[in-house]
């Protein structure tokens, strides 16, 4: 009889758009809460350490870019080892003359790796960033497989038929988010029916009312997300949204994105999944 395997996991949506000292602040505030629930890994969004800004340059990501042993990733590692907690988190890598849209695995035995992406965006592109080759990275947590699947290398093709062959057990996937600061609304907007019906049409794209998903791509692997949230760049918003998902398909937890730009707030969400 296969014994049965748990894991704890949590997502954070956090502001990422300021100063590299206050998004520290936040992750670790997300860090200390999912550790004090007993969460065994928590998840933040694509390039949640450096901010992904749609407006993004060469100039701009090697201003930020660092190594996966830079200085702000060490600051990640020291969290996950003071809080014994695994810590995914997007940032850009610099690797060599490359520039990758990464995640940093930082467990708390002491040890730093990243899971780059596949498929770059236009503007990913045009900002020289480097794509990774297809194989997607699997993490072993309390002997649960997880793959780590970034935004758009959900389109991989065959990558469900990968997933099942390397007898990945669970899905990590952290996003951007999408949006303008032009497309946003102020909480006093929702007093006006059309600011009351841009609020109503936007919910279904970052909120999900089903109890239980329905997915064909990769039907028998749940998956944890976390979007990016809040101002980055002269134009990007991220809306935020966060979900935990099981193997059965059910919605266990979930943060709603928003608009209303008085309602973006850092939050976190937890769930134990069984295996």
């Amino acid at each position: 009889m296969n014994k049965t395997r748990t894991l704890h996991v949590a997502a954070a949506q956090i502001h990422s758009g300021g100063p590299l000292e206050k998004t520290l602040q936040r992750v670790e505030r997300q860090v200390t809460a999912a550790s004090a629930v007993g969460a065994d890994v928590i998840l933040f969004s694509e390039c949640a350490l450096h901010g992904y800004d749609y407006d993004m340059t060469p100039e701009s990501v090697r201003a930020v870019a660092e190594p996966v042993d830079g200085p702000h990733c060490c600051r990640i590692l020291d969290m996950a080892q003071r809080h014994r907690i695994v810590v995914l988190i997007g940032f850009l890598e610099r690797n060599g003359d490359a520039v990758h849209n990464s995640i940093l695995i930082a467990r708390p035995e002491g040890t730093l790796e990243t899971a780059r992406k596949h498929i770059l965006t236009d503007g990913e592109v045009a900002a020289r960033l480097t794509p990774a080759p297809r194989q997607r990275t699997i993490v072993e947590l309390n002997g649960v497989r997880c793959a780590i699947i970034i935004c758009a290398d959900g389109g991989i093709e065959g990558l469900h038929e990968e997933l099942h062959a390397a007898g990945v057990d669970y899905r990590f996937c952290p996003t951007g988010g999408g949006g303008k600061i032009g497309d946003m609304l102020h909480e006093k907007d929702l007093l006006t029916p059309e600011g009351r019906s841009r609020h109503i049409d936007n919910r279904h794209r970052v909120f999900k009312t089903e109890a239980i998903l329905d997915e064909k791509e990769c039907p028998t692997t749940g998956f944890t997300s976390a979007n990016a949230l809040g101002p980055v760049g002269h134009q990007t918003c991220h809306q935020g949204h966060c979900m935990i998902v099981d193997n059965h398909r059910v919605m266990r937890a979930q943060i709603p994105g928003t608009i209303v730009l008085e309602h973006m707030e850092d939050q976190m969400i937890h769930a134990r999944l069984r295996f």
